[in-house]
């Protein structure tokens, strides 16, 4: 999104085939006029002359909550009317928190959820945001701040969430020009020039790393490798956990994506409690209450906690009796096919995965993995 906003061509770096979520991203930005060549192992965008155009059409924004909140903030910089509608699963999910916000900032928005059609421009003032639930609104704003006619103090209330990515964010808009100011929980925005760095090299998707991991400790004649080159030092601290076996007790208040393979871990291993992850609840399905249903559906004991999960131990997943419904939440599915690959089973709409790891299922195929 910022390369579309600079003034020159971006080219973008990395490994591996990009999921849908980040080609979606790319759909909503083309049809604002920008012009990206997709690569084997980058993509060069080219941003237009004049800037972003009106979109002729409806932007959708597939399966990816992250994609649909940058654009819902993005369309409120318009003073014309833009619509932001995804799938069925992200329809389900809610934007009440950024669309509050918009609506202080005298944007016009349809609906607190998806679709939704918003209308601009955003006036700046100063204003609160809840970042108990996701701190996607929050970078939303950030990304969207080089708009801004005049400058705004956006204070931060309730328990930061996955302050890692918040932090990430900061971290991306200040390569890009952004002179950020932040005191204690308030960041002050205003009008910023986007200037690329010309080329930009993405690092590993590190929100994987469990269920490297719960492949490799589900099959004693399978290693598998990994590279740590993750910038979210919040989100690798509690991935690093993960591997110590005298923990009986994870707060993933800034690692919510892990929730389901980190509980099948545990309930492998030594077992015990996930802890602050309410926030999962508004995921692509309630992720508290699914994963609980498919470790159990793998005869792995688990119950429900209000802010997550408590995991027996000390289990093997044995092949469920009926086929296993993902609710379309690629992490979910991830999760039950590498269990399968262990005991068997039915997985239902496997191709989610592609939301996050399109090469996933082809590599699963590959492996030689002798079954118990």
């Amino acid at each position: 999104m910022l390369a579309s906003k600079s003034s020159e061509v971006t080219e973008i770096n990395f490994q591996g085939t990009p999921g849908e979520d980040i080609v979606s991203m790319a759909k909503c930005l083309e049809k604002m006029g920008v012009k990206i060549s997709k690569k084997t192992s980058k993509w060069i965008v080219y941003p237009p002359k004049n800037g972003l155009i009106l979109p002729k059409e409806t932007i959708y924004c597939g399966n990816s909550g992250t994609v649909a909140r940058i654009m819902t903030a993005l369309a409120a910089t318009f003073d014309s009317e833009i619509t932001i509608d995804g799938d069925i699963s992200l329809r389900k999910r809610s934007n009440s928190i950024l669309s509050s916000c918009l609506k202080q900032l005298g944007c016009e928005i349809s609906s607190d959820g998806f679709p939704c059609t918003v209308k601009g421009p955003i006036n700046p003032k100063d204003i609160e945001i809840d970042a108990s639930e996701s701190s996607q609104p929050i970078s939303a704003l950030i990304l969207c701040s080089s708009d801004f006619k005049s400058a705004m103090n956006l204070t931060i209330i309730g328990q930061e969430v996955s302050r890692g990515y918040l932090q990430l964010t900061c971290k991306i808009a200040e390569k890009w020009g952004l002179k950020q100011n932040i005191l204690g929980n308030t960041i002050e925005l205003s009008s910023w020039e986007i200037i690329t760095p010309k080329t930009v090299k993405i690092p590993s998707e590190m929100s994987l790393y469990p269920m490297a991991i719960l492949l490799d400790n589900l099959h004693q004649n399978l290693q598998v490798e990994i590279e740590e080159q993750d910038i979210d030092e919040l989100l690798f601290n509690t991935l690093e956990l993960l591997e110590d076996p005298d923990i009986n007790i994870i707060n993933l208040r800034d690692a919510s994506d892990i929730i389901t393979p980190a509980a099948a871990l545990m309930a492998i291993s030594s077992g015990g409690d996930i802890i602050g992850a309410a926030h999962t609840k508004g995921k692509e399905s309630d992720r508290i209450f699914r994963t609980c249903e498919l470790l159990r559906e793998f005869s792995l004991s688990c119950s429900t906690k209000k802010d997550g999960l408590s995991l027996l131990g000390g289990e093997i997943p044995k092949i469920p009796n009926e086929p296993i419904d993902t609710h379309m939440d690629h992490r979910l599915a991830m999760t039950a096919v590498i269990l399968a690959t262990y005991c068997g089973g039915k997985i239902m709409n496997p191709e989610i995965i592609k939301v996050t790891h399109p090469d996933f299922l082809e590599m699963i195929k590959t492996l030689e993995i002798l079954q118990p």
